[in-house]
């Protein structure tokens, strides 16, 4: 007499497993796909994984145990390799031509763009602080302009130059002016280079000022979930576009200030750009020139120098490898006068 064999618990609950199998499907692909949406929609863009956001929530709570609020130093992660790819959805609405590929984003240790420390006893030392405009994420390394200022002033003036890339993508000045502080005057630059304007007003129109809380751009920090961070509210006042130019002035004559009272050479930057409706966009890069003059120091006009063409700058701001190599030339050009007055060369 053969035993009849029992159905198994999935059998028994066919629907139950169905069910149960759906979910766990479910749960896969929102693991593979729920960073990436998080990221766009919550952390201002920034690359981060699953175990990244949890890794960073879990270490929020230990200083928020301990530290409770700190100044947050924005930059890149010191000695990480981590190359980058625009996504279809960029690439595909930008006006200009953009290649959609891995691009080298190299790290080195004190948190700049290689190839920077070219040389271990540079005669000169530039920094050049900014965002994604400075940064220039989306190209190859030696194409980014403030690596090819080095090289063309050593050419230039027969010295070893090392030029910094300092950019941060979505840094705004008040960022710039931390690295400044706390990261850039113990190398004792010779001269720090420093381009913003988008990114200012951006910030600048919602909150009125550099001091927007909740956010992972803040700069006083404090150790609060991450899933919190947002970085466009909605339901702000509108402010009044004086208020936005003059916070925007004080943070240039700040950087100026900190420059001098240090004995490093300040030099502004306007940014060059295919913008064409945007008033206070335009009336920012007027105050650099302003600033600038009136404090009698090296002022590079971009905006003035580089055309608007597509061949040049790819969407609103961001240079093509072209674009990048002109913006050099005229950088080097300026630069290498001031150099030669300090006697060095």
């Amino acid at each position: 007499m053969t035993t009849q064999q029992q159905p198994s618990i999935f059998e028994q609950h066919a629907k139950k497993t169905a069910v149960g199998l759906l979910l766990i499907i479910i749960g896969l692909l929102y693991l593979v796909f729920f960073p990436k949406w998080f990221n766009n929609s919550h952390t201002e863009y920034e690359d981060k994984s699953l175990k990244t956001i949890l890794t960073q929530y879990y270490f929020s709570r230990v200083i928020d145990n301990n530290v409770k609020r700190f100044i947050k130093l924005r930059e890149h992660e010191p000695n990480k390799s981590k190359p980058d790819r625009p996504s279809r959805n960029y690439v595909k609405n930008i006006p200009g031509h953009l290649e959609r590929r891995y691009y080298a984003m190299d790290i080195e240790s004190n948190g700049f763009i290689a190839p920077s420390a070219v040389h271990e006893q540079p005669d000169i030392k530039v920094v050049f602080l900014g965002g994604s405009t400075t940064e220039c994420l989306y190209m190859d390394a030696d194409k980014r302009f403030p690596y090819l200022v080095g090289r063309l002033l050593e050419k230039k003036l027969g010295l070893k130059v090392n030029s910094y890339n300092g950019g941060v993508s979505a840094n705004e000045s008040m960022h710039s002016i931390n690295i400044l502080l706390n990261k850039v005057l113990p190398m004792k630059p010779d001269m720090v280079v420093m381009m913003h304007n988008i990114n200012d007003l951006v910030m600048l129109r919602l909150h009125g000022n550099y001091h927007y809380p909740n956010s992972l751009k803040s700069h006083l920090q404090t150790a609060k979930n991450v899933f919190t961070h947002v970085e466009y509210p909605k339901g702000l006042e509108a402010i009044e576009n004086e208020k936005i130019a003059q916070a925007f002035q004080k943070n240039l004559e700040m950087f100026i200030a900190i420059c001098k009272i240090h004995q490093t050479q300040p030099v502004l930057m306007t940014q060059a750009n295919r913008v064409e409706d945007d008033d206070l966009y335009h009336r920012f890069n007027q105050i650099i020139r302003e600033t600038a003059n009136k404090n009698k120091i090296i002022l590079i006009d971009l905006a003035k120098h580089i055309p608007k063409s597509l061949d040049l700058i790819y969407d609103h701001y961001h240079y093509t490898e072209i674009g990048s190599n002109q913006s050099a030339e005229i950088i080097a050009s300026h630069l290498q006068e001031s150099i030669k007055n300090t006697g060095k060369s």
